[in-house]
């Protein structure tokens, strides 16, 4: 690969370094080489990639799983212990100590959950800001490759549906469907005040209405993606072989020059491809952990929830499922987003690959 790519004249003409000084900011807890990984993808050395990544995620996996087993030892010890101390209380005349107990275990319970949940969702906000940070150091260099390797019109067009998923992902999702989520684990702790569940509904339609949305926002970005890959690469597509036809059919020079275009333009595609490769890793590492959290926490209040069930109040359980119901919609949000640039610069890549 280095005979037909100049790998240090591709990194300071790109200047790669500067954007690896950029990414350290992002990447402050992992330990890697941006020129090392992009050299791997060149080489077509997937095994040492996936290697090295499976390390830090499992890595990663394990810190935090360790540091959540505790939360859950204590939900499930509050949820056992809400259902003694109101069984206990029942056996006095008035019912007014039995709710007191209740109430008082109820709130201690749900200030856990609440911590728990904002947590997530502290995590689930700092990795959506992270993202848009990414895709914003990474859009000039990769543009730049696709414009190398295609032509003006392509960049002209991805680049505004660029700039409009990283709308989306700050206005949609940051700003409009986290908060939807907070309000939605808030209506499941006032829900439990009442046997009746009377918040039950709304709280359905809260959770559809942001799953909708998400489905939603994947939907437009794929179908913007899909209209853009069908016509921008080809109106390049046509100047360029315009151009290669009118080099070509220059008497004595043209199956040389012929030849050059079709190197330069399979070398440029080259580049393109691996630096886009190398983003998408780089994106997957930047959410991995992060996701991973989130979905932890998700899964062990849900898990809690259905220990709990065998003893414990039905509104203990029914308030401990739904904050997990939220960190799971966390969790969904986080994944879209990353999903959005993951569709678009696939889409990119794939659109964008010339004659190859």
């Amino acid at each position: 690969m280095d005979t037909v790519i100049d790998v240090e004249g591709v990194w300071r003409q790109f200047g790669m370094d500067r954007l690896a000084e950029n990414l350290e900011t992002l990447f402050q807890n992992e330990s890697f080489s941006l020129r090392q990984l992009w050299e791997k993808v060149l080489q077509g050395d997937i095994a040492g990639i996936l290697n090295g990544l499976g390390g830090m995620f499992f890595g990663g996996a394990a810190s935090q799983a360790a540091g959540l087993s505790s939360l859950l030892a204590w939900i499930l010890a509050l949820g056992v212990l809400s259902a003694l101390v109101t069984h206990f209380a029942e056996i006095f005349d008035r019912h007014q100590i039995a709710d007191l107990s209740f109430y008082f275990m109820y709130l201690l319970l749900t200030a856990v959950l609440l911590k728990c949940f904002l947590q997530a969702a502290d995590t689930a906000k700092a990795t959506l800001g992270d993202i848009v940070t990414f895709i914003r150091i990474l859009v000039p260099t990769y543009l730049m490759c696709v414009g190398m390797a295609t032509g003006s019109v392509t960049v002209g067009a991805y680049y505004q549906i660029l700039l409009l998923v990283i709308y989306g992902v700050e206005k949609v999702l940051l700003a409009g469907t986290v908060p939807f989520i907070y309000s939605y684990c808030l209506l499941a702790v006032i829900n439990g005040v009442w046997s009746e569940e009377k918040l039950a509904l709304l709280m359905d339609l809260v959770g559809r209405g942001i799953r909708g949305a998400l489905k939603a926002c994947v939907g437009i970005v794929t179908g913007l993606n899909l209209f853009q890959s069908v016509l921008a690469p080809a109106v390049d597509s046509v100047k360029a072989a315009v151009l290669q036809k009118a080099l070509s059919a220059i008497p004595g020079v043209g199956g040389a020059a012929d030849g050059v275009v079709e190197l330069m333009v399979g070398s440029a595609v080259i580049i393109k491809n691996s630096i886009g490769m190398v983003f998408l890793i780089l994106l997957l590492v930047l959410c991995a952990v992060p996701l991973l959290r989130i979905l932890l926490a998700g899964c062990l209040l849900k898990a809690a929830a259905a220990l709990m069930g065998i003893v414990s109040d039905h509104r203990i359980t029914s308030v401990t499922d739904r904050v997990g119901e939220g960190g799971m919609l966390l969790f969904h949000t986080v994944g879209t987003a990353l999903l959005l640039f993951l569709i678009t610069i696939s889409m990119m890549a794939a659109a964008t690959n010339r004659g190859m």
